[in-house]
């Protein structure tokens, strides 16, 4: 029996891998703006495609494995050529070694990120384990292009080697970032006219930021979305909440630990919409 296939969510998914390997050859050239951008562009076709299948209903296990391979190569292998081509100077030196570890380590550490959120965490509906691979991308991507736009070169490789590190490791950690506590927010009646005022500034930032670089933007928003689960999981810690079942070592305040699992499941089932925000 042939299992149904959501092609335009496919074919946003294949875009995506597009994009991720034109970032891969645009950073081998050499043209890391272009290279970051390709990234931006994939992390939002990432987010267009899981809203199309669940729109639609559509959701698969097809879908789900041509999302994993597409995001290993998009948020995996395209950060980590990033990374050690920057780390290449004219003549090598010992920092294209550290290049090359920076970049293995972070390509690993998005490949057990997915793997791990396919096999335990795809029917979590409120909450990501470790910062998910899209966002860890989106906030390399968008601090070459800060570092490039205000041409600070030399202490780029000073801040990207430590930043790069820090991403890996919170991929890889237990520490919690919310998924349906954000969207409650977002379509809560009761923030609507704090959301319309929140739009209106984020406008009008966006607006004057456009005019220079994008980066502006989106660096302080990836670093902000990166800093709030540690933030949370501190504050989780000083507070002494106790830890959900099957997540050790996070805390999860009152209201959502009732939605959680209590343990992960054995098998990812049909309702996958991917490692995203």
């Amino acid at each position: 029996m042939r299992r149904p296939i959501n092609v335009l969510a496919s074919a946003l998914t294949t875009l995506n891998l597009y994009f991720g390997i034109a970032s891969i050859f645009a950073a081998i050239d050499g043209d890391f703006i272009k290279a970051a951008y390709f990234i931006v562009i994939a992390i939002i076709l990432d987010t267009l495609d899981g809203a199309v299948a669940r729109l639609t209903h559509t959701t698969s296990e097809f879908g789900k494995q041509l999302d994993s391979l597409c995001d290993i190569v998009s948020f995996g292998v395209a950060p980590s050529v990033l990374i050690y081509i920057a780390y290449i100077p004219e003549e090598p030196t010992n920092l294209t070694r550290l290049g090359a570890v920076l970049a293995i380590f972070y390509v690993i550490s998005v490949a057990l990120r997915l793997a791990r959120f396919n096999v335990y965490q795809s029917d979590m509906r409120d909450y990501f384990v470790g910062l998910p691979s899209p966002a860890a991308a989106g906030t390399l991507a968008s601090f070459v292009l800060f570092m490039r736009y205000f041409e600070w070169h030399d202490v780029m490789w000073y801040i990207l080697g430590p930043l790069t590190v820090a991403l890996s490791l919170v991929m890889v950690s237990n520490v919690l970032y919310p998924k349906s506590r954000v969207k409650a927010w977002l379509y809560g009646p009761r923030k609507g006219f704090s959301f319309l005022v929140l739009c209106g500034v984020a406008i009008a930032v966006i607006d004057q930021a456009s005019h220079f670089s994008p980066s502006i933007v989106l660096l302080p928003v990836g670093l902000l979305y990166l800093v709030s689960g540690p933030i949370e999981f501190a504050y989780g810690k000083l507070t002494k909440r106790p830890a959900p079942e099957g997540v050790p070592g996070t805390f999860l305040p009152s209201d959502q630990r009732a939605h959680m699992q209590d343990d992960y499941p054995e098998a990812p089932g049909s309702s996958y919409t991917g490692d995203r925000l």
